[in-house]
């Protein structure tokens, strides 16, 4: 299936979930435009071997460089129809011990930027024919799942799953449609930051450890599925 003349930002383009998500989009026929934050050599890459990928260095957290993405956005494509907020961080520690600046570094990438690209996205996506948010949060957002030295990524990605339920009613009488995606542990390149070895083979033992591309056609399933609407997709090999 092909799909021209349509639209999506995709944050956090340059590595793991967001790489493969903004590939697959270009692949389908969408002018993409990738959000990075720091791995330009990844991002220029990125562009070289995907025309349809526009690829912006901007920190998703903060509201004035995700005015600046959206300005370019419109100057460049002249709209807007998908927006995916993937951009993620993980910065672990116990409670006692962290930090205000590492709270606030948290908050800024894991949250506000999903809320600061939702909100200026909004007035694009209403001309749309088909407009629709997703956003990518985690299993550790979920009581269950929820670790040791992980709670303050695990409290922001349950309140990125909540803004997902609010907003999706919100943008109802608009015909935006909000979803997010709950994938199992995927290996990127921030997982091999956050877990070691030992780590990766209890998690194997536990259950299948997905790949980004399998994340990213998730990501696809909610973006084409007109009927989703304020919904948790929640990968099947996820055990809740």
């Amino acid at each position: 299936m092909q799909i021209q003349n349509k639209v999506a930002i995709v944050t956090g383009a340059s590595r793991g979930i967001g790489r493969a998500a903004a590939i697959k989009l270009s692949k389908l026929g969408f002018q993409v435009v990738g959000v990075y934050k720091s791995s330009s050599r990844l991002a220029k890459q990125l562009e070289k071997d995907h025309p349809n990928i526009f690829t912006i260095k901007a920190d998703a957290g903060m509201e004035n460089n995700v005015l600046r993405v959206v300005k370019k956005t419109v100057e460049k494509f002249g709209g807007l129809d998908v927006l995916v907020n993937n951009a993620g961080i993980d910065i672990d520690g116990k409670i006692a011990d962290y930090s205000a600046r590492d709270f606030d570094r948290m908050v800024a990438t894991n949250l506000k930027a999903a809320i600061f690209f939702s909100k200026h996205s909004i007035p694009l996506l209403k001309k749309s024919q088909n407009p629709v948010i997703v956003n990518v949060s985690s299993r550790l957002g979920f009581h269950e799942f929820t670790e040791p030295e992980f709670v303050v990524y695990g409290c922001l990605k349950a309140a990125l799953s909540n803004f997902t339920i609010g907003l999706s009613k919100e943008l109802k009488p608009e015909g935006i449609r909000v979803n997010a995606l709950v994938p199992t542990s995927t290996k990127t390149g921030l997982f091999d930051e956050v877990f070691t070895p030992k780590d990766e083979k209890e998690m194997i033992k536990k259950g299948k450890l997905g790949t980004p591309e399998e994340a990213a056609d998730l990501i696809i399933k909610l973006i084409l599925d007109k009927k989703a609407n304020g919904k948790i997709l929640i990968d099947k090999r996820v055990n809740l």
